[in-house]
């Protein structure tokens, strides 16, 4: 199929990020969603004639996805260029394995797949034209998540002041590369694009997010990506966002955690004519399941559990209960779940709210599997380091650090592990 409204001459893009195959709630798989939401991409990708689909990282929720999610994603891949023949960009996110993204990859450029895992340490590596050198429409510099080893040398001693300034300037100076390569495409007049996996600064977070670059050390400001860049197309941060007019977080298809619950999923589509970006627009992905919060006090959570009607998607509505006020000799869980028998949504998790903590403002009850905690071991970390009493402030900022460096190696290396 094709769009009639799509102007002659013109390179369409769909800048879309952080699917998180794989991804559970609660240990509830996300598989359903998924499923319907690729059936919905590829459908908008035809009815509106798309030149190029582009992944700002995190297709996967982990460095090893099960194997339910490497086949949905084979099977998208292989759809898209079998029924749209639309190119397709992907790179890596702070959740992807680089070596696990790109072993497949001379197999996938046959399908018009161009997988970025890795850096290319040579810039001119690093920009793909399309649809082609001889018929240049767009660049785009495929950017993946820059980890620890892309921006700096680490020294023993360093605070983080100089691990901050450190990670800035790396960062910096790895767009800048990449833009001095683009520049000769730059001067024929063809539109530049950048894709990147990082977080800038003044943006809103939830928190499905993991923190990158130790600790969120590696934050930037909009102005850090210079001006040859039409359009620079972010991952990382799920809900969908515009730090600057050019630089774009798509977000999160699906919501993946109850903060999300009230977020408007949304793709960015593209149009560039000439050199020049035409157009930008949102297109609302529609809520397939939709998640709920019902907060209230122990004493009314009867009339609240009444009185809830939740609008139901597709799939059954998934609810999170926090309840406050709530004695510890209480059995929330028991009693919540009482409430909900015959009713037309599932409550995955109650939590019992009190007052903040280093883990935040909600506590696990006693009801809810600690495995809650797994999906940021970062968070879990730094919770213990702060319950050393033996350690100063130098060791334990060196403790993070090596944390960190073992879980990033974790993230390119544990498919293999």
């Amino acid at each position: 199929m094709t769009d009639s409204k799509k102007p002659d001459n013109t390179f369409r893009v769909l800048h879309t990020a952080d699917w998180h195959l794989g991804k559970t709630l609660n240990d509830q798989s996300r598989d359903e969603e998924h499923e319907l939401f690729l059936n919905w991409l590829l459908k908008i990708i035809g009815e509106h004639a798309v030149d190029v689909l582009v992944i700002a990282g995190d297709v996967f929720d982990s460095a090893n996805p099960p194997q339910s999610a490497q086949s949905r994603y084979y099977d998208f891949v292989s759809l898209l260029y079998k029924n749209c023949r639309c190119s397709l960009i992907i790179t890596a996110g702070n959740h992807d394995s680089p070596l696990q993204l790109e072993a497949p990859r001379q197999v996938l450029q046959t399908l018009g797949a161009h997988v970025v895992g890795f850096l290319p340490t040579d810039p001119e590596s690093r920009l793909v034209v399309l649809p082609s050198s001889e018929n240049s429409r767009l660049v785009i510099a495929t950017i993946p998540f820059l980890r620890d080893g892309d921006l700096r040398k680490g020294y023993a001693g360093q605070d983080a002041k100089d691990i901050r300034h450190a990670l800035i300037a790396g960062i910096k100076q790895r767009y800048e590369e990449t833009a001095e390569a683009a520049a000769e495409w730059y001067q024929k007049g063809v539109p530049i694009l950048a894709t990147g996996h990082l977080t800038v600064i003044g943006t809103s977070k939830s928190d499905s997010e993991r923190d990158i670059h130790i600790g969120g050390l590696g934050a930037v400001g909009a102005d850090i990506f210079p001006n040859i860049f039409s359009y620079v197309a972010l991952g990382h941060l799920h809900r969908p966002q515009r730090p600057s007019n050019r630089v774009c977080y798509s977000g999160s298809p699906i919501a993946l955690s109850f903060s999300e619950a009230n977020d408007n999923k949304a793709i960015q589509m593209l149009d560039f004519a000439g050199s020049t970006l035409k157009a930008c627009r949102l297109i609302p992905v529609p809520v397939f399941r939709r998640l709920a919060q019902i907060r209230t006090s122990f004493h009314d959570l009867l009339e609240a559990i009444s009185s809830f009607n939740p609008d139901t998607g597709t799939l059954e509505t998934w609810v999170e209960v926090v309840v406050k006020d709530a004695g510890f000799g209480q059995d929330i869980n028991e009693a919540v779940q009482s409430l909900v028998v015959e009713r037309d949504f599932k409550v995955l998790k109650v939590l019992r709210e009190s007052a903040p903590s280093d883990l935040g403002d909600e506590e696990i009850s006693g009801d809810e599997p600690i495995e809650a905690l797994l999906d940021n071991p970062t968070q879990i970390f730094e919770h213990r380091l702060k319950e050393e009493t033996g350690l100063n402030a130098k060791d334990k900022q060196s403790l993070k650090i090596a944390f960190a460096q073992l879980l990033e190696r974790y993230e390119i290396e544990g498919v293999n592990t």
